[in-house]
């Protein structure tokens, strides 16, 4: 056998072998095993003081999504899931069926383990929002 030959395959095993052992020895990110804490869905309870029926919708990142109608005079609690608002702003919108103008809460930081309080006024400018822990 040549010595250009074995220096040659010798090189080659070496390259082999390398190779090998950086694939056994790499760690790949670890399994997904489930242990991390599902967070709770962010509730938001909705008091409608107008006499008009409203749909109340959450804005994250200019996009809307509508999370249910409050009756005229009544309230309904809600929940946003926490993986729409996390590590983002958000704002509700709230708008008349039937009616003009709405309510626009404007961006709001919600933290683990918070709620958002919204009164909707009989007149929609004197409408409040409010962001604290459950009582």
């Amino acid at each position: 056998m040549p010595r250009r030959f074995r220096l040659r395959s010798l090189s080659v095993l070496a390259v082999v072998l390398l190779i090998a052992s950086a694939v056994a020895c790499s760690h790949g990110p670890p399994p997904d095993t489930g242990d991390e804490p599902s967070r709770d869905p962010i509730p938001v309870h909705v008091r409608n003081q107008n006499f008009l029926d409203m749909n109340v919708f959450v804005v994250v990142g200019g996009m809307s999504r509508r999370l249910g109608m409050v009756t005229g005079n009544s309230e309904t609690d809600f929940t946003i899931p926490w993986s729409v608002a996390y590590a983002q702003s958000i704002s509700l919108l709230a708008v008349p069926i039937g009616g003009s103008g709405r309510v626009n809460t404007g961006s709001l930081n919600v933290g683990e383990g918070e709620m958002i309080d919204l009164t909707i006024g009989a007149i929609l400018s004197q409408s409040a929002v409010t962001v604290h822990e459950p009582n």
